[in-house]
């Protein structure tokens, strides 16, 4: 008698055992995913985590034409994300803040014209937080693009019959694996150094 107890003490023993360690692993289980699943999400533009943090210190100071700045930055950014085209990279962002100080330009004559200083100082502030923040972004120069650009449009030279057209070096350097994929660049010079470069214009410097 005293061994069938012990033996079905055991036994409970080992099904209590038995389910927890199915719990665990099934806990487990659920952790691994979620960490896996996060590490395939791109982490956020390091100007894109700036805004957020400048954003902060701005509220602690009640800086109010660095609110406008960023506040309204990120609404953008935000209001873009539902969209076709959304705003990821820090040249999209740049090119974002870049927009907004045109408009602020504009603005700012708008009011000095109008006789109202006080509006174009307005203006002028939120001016001077978009350079602020467009400056702490290193984008490539024109003449390490055009070495870039020379050196693709040689390879090419090699390897495509007739001659080379524009779209095609475009294509060649901004594929996701090419040498200029992802790269902290102005889309527009870029394209018209490959334009000189193929017409064989001298560089200007």
């Amino acid at each position: 008698m005293a061994t069938t107890r012990i033996a079905r003490v055991f036994g409970l023993a080992d099904r209590y055992t038995c389910a927890r360690c199915l719990r665990k692993t099934a806990t487990a289980g659920l952790r691994w995913s979620s960490s896996a699943t996060s590490s395939t999400v791109a982490p956020p533009s390091p100007l894109l985590s700036k805004i957020r943090e400048e954003l902060k210190k701005a509220m602690r100071a009640k800086d109010t034409a660095r609110l406008s700045v960023l506040r309204g930055t990120i609404s953008e950014i935000n209001q873009a994300a539902s969209g076709a085209n959304p705003i990821k990279s820090d040249m999209q962002i740049l090119a974002l803040l870049r927009k907004r100080k045109a408009a602020s330009e504009a603005a700012a004559k708008e009011a000095e014209a109008a006789s109202r200083p006080d509006l174009a100082e307005k203006q002028q502030k939120e001016i001077a937080v978009i350079d602020e923040l467009v400056d702490t972004v290193k984008v490539m120069g024109p003449e390490e693009m055009r070495k870039t650009v020379r050196q693709v449009i040689e390879t090419l030279k090699t390897t495509v019959s007739g001659g080379l057209k524009q779209g095609v070096v475009l294509k060649e350097l901004l594929k996701p694996d090419g040498v200029l994929a992802d790269k902290p660049l102005d889309k527009k010079v870029l394209a018209d150094l490959v334009k000189d470069e193929l017409a064989g214009k001298p560089n200007p410097s």
